[in-house]
């Protein structure tokens, strides 16, 4: 009868929504696909939920957790919540604190993601690292994101993936998912390197569809009308692939790696 359910990444996703278009109809038994490993594009999700009319359900966890600190529900997300991983699950709670402060942030703001109500008591052997991010029973994840007024959590990436650009706090996946939006880009990826004027330098790496024409000044006037921000010290570099982990995400650190 065929699969109903796939829990996979959003690269195999991304795989099978080019063969659904390819033969002009989604699978038959499939009705959700649960996402985890990676960020998932808003533009894949828009796709699955528009084209195949089929939800894709985020999750987002970590192995220190257990499991899940949220999933996104089985309706088909709005736009308004389409960044989102769901709400946090019964069992736990989630917290959004201000790096500067320590405090709770305000709703919308942006701050590091820590969860209660079960998470691991610490690394073995390892009191530091645990000390790190285990503080008065809450576990801090290391992630970056923001909560709405209805307890949906969205996730902008890792806390040591933030760059500071002349001052100024830059989430890579901001950048990443407003040029995916370009119908001429397939993958992006922004990472920082060391620069003595603007304290780090963003670059990044784009992979274009073939025949693609744009140039750099128009993919920045793109990216800034939907980040809200200037790119002009943006370094766009094209390349034909990009490393991967072995989980099919884009492995930033070998890319920082080549460059340095």
């Amino acid at each position: 009868l065929g699969s109903t359910v796939i829990p996979t990444n959003a690269a195999i996703l991304t795989e099978l929504l080019a063969e659904c278009r390819k033969r002009g109809r989604p699978p038959r038994a499939l009705r959700l696909g649960v996402t985890g490993g990676g960020p998932t594009p808003p533009t894949l999700k828009k796709a699955w939920r528009d084209e195949l009319k089929i939800t894709l359900s985020e999750s987002y966890g970590q192995s220190e957790l257990g499991g899940f600190v949220g999933l996104g529900p089985l309706a088909p997300p709005s736009d308004e919540k389409l960044l989102a991983c769901g709400p946090s699950l019964p069992d736990r709670e989630v917290r959004i604190i201000d790096p500067a402060t320590g405090r709770e942030a305000p709703i919308g703001q942006s701050g590091d993601i820590a969860i209660t109500g079960g998470h691991m008591l610490g690394y073995w052997g390892r009191p530091e690292k645990t000390a790190a991010i285990v503080r008065d029973g809450w576990l801090f994840t290391r992630d970056v994101g923001r909560m709405d007024a209805d307890g949906y959590v969205y996730v902008r990436g890792r806390s040591d993936e933030r760059l500071i650009v002349a001052g100024e706090a830059w989430y890579p996946r901001d950048v990443e998912e407003a040029l995916l939006e370009h119908a001429e880009i397939s993958a992006a990826a922004l990472i920082g390197l060391p620069d003595e004027k603007l304290g780090q330098k963003p670059v990044l790496f784009l992979i274009l569809k073939e025949n693609s024409t744009p140039t750099d000044a128009e993919l920045a006037s793109f990216a800034e009308k939907r980040v809200r921000r200037r790119l002009d010290v943006l370094e766009i570099r094209r390349v034909q692939s990009l490393p991967m982990t072995p989980t099919g995400k884009i492995s930033k650190a070998e890319l920082k790696k080549q460059l340095l």
